[in-house]
């Protein structure tokens, strides 16, 4: 999938982008190049890659819950 849109504008290390739709999209500024600026148009595309953490964050979850009880 392709999604096109421009960088409305940066606050702080967060890049601001309104996507196709009027849609918001949040980045952290350093994923951009570093010549983007408010007005420059993008070009993101998602691909779905195996998800490594998926252990991690999943155990995560189980202690939270765990310190719940």
């Amino acid at each position: 999938m392709v999604l096109y849109g421009v960088v409305d504008r940066v606050e702080d290390e967060v890049a601001v982008l309104v996507l196709q739709g009027g849609q918001a999209a949040f980045l952290p500024r350093a994923a951009l190049p570093g010549s983007a600026r408010e007005g420059s148009g993008v070009r993101i595309e998602v691909q779905l890659t195996p998800n490594r953490w998926r252990p991690r964050v999943r155990g995560a979850l189980v202690g939270l819950e765990e310190g719940d009880r």
